[in-house]
C-alpha cells in the first residue's frame, strides 16, 4: 500500500498485513498448486474478527467501514487472492440480513455470521443466469410456516465448506416484471435436499472452493424470507452491489499490487529497469485511488453505484495489465510454477468477470452516466465536499470558461487570436496569482484548489490553462527560493498580469559563477511565450551538473528568442527557441525538483480538462447523433467506449488530486506528480481519439472541437519535462525500492 508516514495503517490492517507477511506468503504458493482449503489461515481470520468486519459491534462484529474493509481486501489480495473469496461472498449475505432483514433475524444471524459460526456465501447465478439476475429459474414454494426450493446454483463461493448462504428465488413465477416475483432467503445446510453437486475446477482462485449446489425440495423455514416480505429479493441482493464492487476493486488492487512488486524484484536484477515498470507502478496507484474514492463515497452514505462500477472497472482491467506486464517482465520464468506472477496471471481474470463481466458493467455505467448527467456538462466532477471558499472559487472559474472561453476557445484556435485579453480577466479574478503569497499580492492556494483551477480551464481551452500554469509555477518558484529584492519588484506585476512569466526547463544549459552573478550559456528548444515573458525561469547546470534555477530578464544581453514556431497542438502558445550566450542570470536556486513537480502538476491538470471537455462533448453528441433508427448512446460499442472514457478521466483525475496533496505536504515528494504527469498526457490523447470515433466524421473536422482536443493532447504529450526521463526514473525507483 502507498501511505505516507504520518497516516499509520489501522490497527485491523497492520494485523492483516503482519498475518500475509508471516503466515500467508511463506505458504499460499504450496496451497494454492495443491488446490487446498486453507483451514488454518481461515481459522486465524476468524481470530482477528474478519468475519464480521462489516457487522455492527452491537451485533459482535468489528464494524469497520467500507474504506478500512477494503484496505483489509486488498492486504489479503497481496498475499493470496483466494483468502478473499473465503470472507467476501460471507460478507455480502451478512450485509443482505444486516440492512433487509427483519430485526429478530438481525439478532438472531448477525452474531453467527460475526464470529464465523455461520459461513455464508451467495447463491444468486444459476447455469444459464450469470449477469442477468432476473433470468434465474430457482423457485421458493410456500408450504406452511416454511418455503421449498427446488433449483440449481452455480460458481457459490463457499459452497462445500460454509453453512450459511444468502440465495435469490423465485416466489411468483409470473410475476412481470420477474424481478418482482423474487424473494431473499437465509438457507442454512442441515437438512435434507440440499446436494453439493461437484466443486468447480477453475484456472485460478484455487484453495477456495467453488461449488455447484442443487436444491430439490429443501425446507427453508418461513423466518429466513430476508425481511418478511415477499417480491423484495431482487433489491436486496442488487443493493450489495455497491460494497460488492469495491471489494473487487480492492481485490485487484492488492494483485496488481503483488505483480508490481513481483515485477520489480525481477527488475532488480537488470541493468537498467524497464520503463514498463512506471507503467505498472501508476496503473496500480490510480486504481487504489479510484477504489478508495468510490469506498469514501459509500461511507459518506452517497450514491455511488457509477462510481463503485468505475472502480470496478478501472481496478480489474489495471490487474489484468500489470499482471500479464510482470509475466512479460520476467520472461520465460513467469511461467513457473515455482514462481508467483503465473499465479496472478490465473487470478486477474475472474476479478473481470465477477460482480458482472466487464463488458455488462460498462453498459450499466453508460446508463448511469447518461440517466445522471443527459447533455449537461460538468460530469464526475463534483466540487460538493470543497468547503465553501474554496467551491466559490471554482464555481466562478467554471463559469467564466462555460461563458467566455468556452465561446472564444474555437474562434481563437482559427484566427490566431491574442490570448492576454483572456488572461488578464483570469487576473482580475486573482489567478495568476494563485501561488504566490499574500503579502504580495497573491491567493496563496493550496496545490489541489490550483489543479481543480487549471483543469478547469483546460476543460475550456487549453491555451489559458498552460499559460496560467507556466506563469504560475514562475511565480511561485520566484517567491518560494528568490532573492528579496526579485520577489519584490516581480510578484506584484505578475499576480496582476502585468508582467510574464516563463519556464526553460529543456535544453542543455550551463550556468557558471562569475562576479557574484551567474553566466548562462546554451540552447532550449520551444519554450512556450518565450515572446511575450519579461522573465524567464531557467533550469541550468553547474560544475556539480545538478540542475538549478536562475531568473533571466527580457532584454538581458546574449539573449536571443526565434521567430514563434508553428506546432500541431497549443495553438497560441507561441514557442521559441531559446539561445543564451553569455548571458547574465541570478539565482543557483536549488529548486529544480519543486519547479519540475509543480510543472507536473500543471500538464496533469491541464490534461484532465482537455480529457473532460473530449469526454463531454462526445457523451453530448452520443445522444443528439442517430443511426439506425435510435441515438448511437443505445448503441453497446458505443457505450463501451463511453464507459473507458470515463473511468480513464477519472483515475487521472485521482492521480492529480493525489499528487498535489503529496506536493502540499512535502514539495521533494514527485513521484505522485510524475505518476498523473505521464497517465494524464496518455488519457487526453485516448479519450480525445475515442471522441473523434464516436462524432465520425465530423469529429475529423473544424467545425468541432475535438479536433482540437486531439491536437493539444499531442503537446501534452510531448511537453517538458521529458516524459520518458520521467518514466526511466520512475523505473529506477520501484527497481530500488524506493517507489514503494
Amino acid at each position: 500500500m502507498t501511505r505516507h508516514p504520518a497516516n499509520p495503517l489501522p490497527p485491523i490492517v497492520a494485523a492483516v498485513h503482519e498475518l500475509v507477511e508471516t503466515r500467508v506468503l511463506p505458504i499460499a504458493s504450496a496451497l494454492e498448486q495443491a488446490d487446498s482449503y486453507p483451514h488454518d489461515l481461515v481459522a486465524e481470520m476468524r481470530a482477528l474478527g474478519l468475519f464480521g468486519a462489516l457487522v455492527p459491534r452491537q451485533y459482535g462484529g468489528l464494524g469497520l467501514d467500507v474504506t478500512t474493509y477494503a484496505t483489509v481486501i486488498e492486504e489479503l489480495c497481496r498475499g493470496w487472492m483466494s483468502l478473499a473469496g473465503v470472507i467476501n461472498s460471507h460478507t455480502m449475505a451478512a450485509l443482505i440480513v444486516l440492512h433487509h432483514g427483519t430485526e429478530e433475524q438481525r439478532a438472531r444471524l448477525l452474531p453467527r455470521f460475526a464470529s464465523g459460526e455461520a459461513r455464508g456465501g451467495l447463491c444468486l447465478t444459476e447455469p444459464h443466469a450469470g449477469s442477468d439476475v432476473q433470468a434465474i429459474r430457482t423457485v421458493a414454494r410456500r408450504d406452511g410456516d416454511r418455503y421449498l426450493i427446488s433449483g440449481s446454483k452455480m460458481f457459490v463461493t463457499n459452497g462445500r465448506e460454509g453453512n450459511t448462504f444468502a440465495l435469490l428465488a423465485l416466489t411468483d413465477p409470473k410475476a412481470s416484471p420477474p424481478h418482482k416475483g423474487m424473494s431473499c432467503f437465509i438457507v442454512e445446510k442441515g437438512a435434507a435436499g440440499l446436494q453439493v453437486v461437484k466443486s468447480i475446477a477453475k484456472l485460478g482462485y484455487k484453495g477456495v472452493d467453488t461449488a455447484e449446489l442443487l436444491f430439490e425440495n429443501f425446507p427453508c423455514p418461513a423466518r429466513n424470507l430476508v425481511g418478511g416480505i415477499e417480491g423484495r429479493g431482487f433489491k436486496h441482493v442488487m443493493s450489495g452491489l455497491e460494497t460488492g464492487r469495491i471489494n473487487i476493486a480492492a481485490r485487484a488492487v492488492g494483485v496488481a499490487q503483488a505483480a508490481l512488486n513481483d515485477a520489480a524484484r525481477a527488475a532488480a536484477g537488470l541493468g537498467e529497469p524497464p520503463p514498463t515498470l512506471a507503467d505498472m507502478a501508476t496503473r496500480v496507484e490510480a486504481a487504489r485511488l479510484v477504489t478508495y474514492w468510490a469506498a469514501a463515497m459509500k461511507d459518506r452514505g452517497e450514491r455511488c453505484d457509477l462510481e463503485a462500477g468505475i472502480a470496478k472497472l478501472y481496478a480489474s482491467e489495471a490487474a489484468q495489465d500489470v499482471a500479464a506486464a510482470a509475466m512479460r517482465l520476467e520472461g520465460p520464468a513467469g511461467q513457473l510454477a515455482s514462481g508467483l506472477v503465473e499465479r496472478l496471471y490465473r487470478d486477474t481474470p475472474l476479478m473481470i468477470i465477477g460482480e458482472g463481466t466487464n463488458e455488462i458493467q460498462r453498459t450499466i455505467i453508460c446508463k448511469n452516466l447518461l440517466d445522471r448527467y443527459g447533455e449537461r456538462p460538468g460530469a464526475l466532477t463534483s466540487r460538493e465536499r470543497l468547503d465553501a471558499e474554496r467551491k466559490q472559487m471554482v464555481l466562478a472559474v467554471r463559469q467564466l470558461v462555460d461563458k467566455e472561453i468556452i465561446p472564444l476557445a474555437h474562434e481563437g484556435e482559427s484566427s490566431g487570436h491574442e490570448p492576454m485579453p483572456l488572461m488578464r480577466k483570469l487576473a482580475e479574478l486573482g489567478l495568476l496569482g494563485a501561488l504566490i503569497p499574500a503579502t504580495h499580492g497573491g491567493l496563496d492556494l493550496d496545490l489541489a484548489t490550483y489543479s481543480m483551477i487549471i483543469e478547469e480551464l483546460a476543460r475550456g481551452w487549453m491555451l489559458p490553462a498552460a499559460l496560467a500554469a507556466a506563469h504560475t509555477a514562475a511565480g511561485h518558484v520566484l517567491a518560494r527560493f528568490g532573492p528579496g529584492e526579485l520577489r519584490e519588484r516581480w510578484l506584484p506585476p505578475m499576480t496582476r498580469g502585468e508582467q510574464w512569466g516563463g519556464l526553460v526547463l529543456t535544453g542543455a544549459v550551463a550556468a557558471r559563477p562569475a562576479d557574484g552573478a551567474w553566466i548562462l550559456d546554451g540552447a532550449a528548444p520551444l519554450v512556450d511565450n518565450a515572446g511575450r515573458a519579461e522573465l524567464l525561469i531557467v533550469l541550468a547546470r553547474g560544475d556539480d551538473d545538478e540542475p538549478a534555477a536562475f531568473v533571466v530578464e527580457r532584454g538581458a544581453r546574449g539573449l536571443a528568442l526565434s521567430e514563434p514556431r508553428h506546432t500541431l497542438g497549443g495553438h497560441g502558445l507561441a514557442p521559441c527557441d531559446v539561445t543564451l550566450d553569455a548571458v547574465r542570470a541570478v539565482g543557483g536556486m536549488d529548486a529544480a525538483t519543486e519547479l519540475r513537480s509543480l510543472t507536473r502538476l500543471g500538464l496533469a491538470a491541464t490534461a484532465v480538462g482537455v480529457a473532460q471537455a473530449a469526454f463531454e462533448v462526445a457523451l453530448r453528441y452520443s445522444q443528439q447523433r442517430s443511426a439506425f433508427g435510435k441515438p448511437i448512446c443505445q448503441h453497446q460499442a458505443i457505450q463501451l467506449k463511453l464507459a473507458d472514457m470515463a473511468a480513464r478521466v477519472t483515475a487521472s483525475r485521482a492521480l492529480t488530486d493525489r499528487a498535489a496533496e503529496r506536493l502540499g505536504a512535502d514539495p521533494a515528494d514527485d513521484a505522485g506528480a510524475i505518476m498523473a504527469r505521464l497517465d494524464a498526457a496518455e488519457t487526453a490523447y485516448m479519450v480525445s481519439l475515442e471522441a473523434m470515433r464516436i462524432h465520425g466524421g465530423y469529429g475529423y473536422t473544424k467545425e468541432f472541437p475535438v479536433e482540437r482536443y486531439y491536437r493539444d493532447a499531442a503537446r501534452l504529450l510531448t511537453a517538458p519535462p521529458d516524459a520518458e526521463g520521467d518514466r526511466r526514473e520512475l523505473a529506477r525507483r520501484w527497481s530500488a525500492g524506493a517507489g514503494r
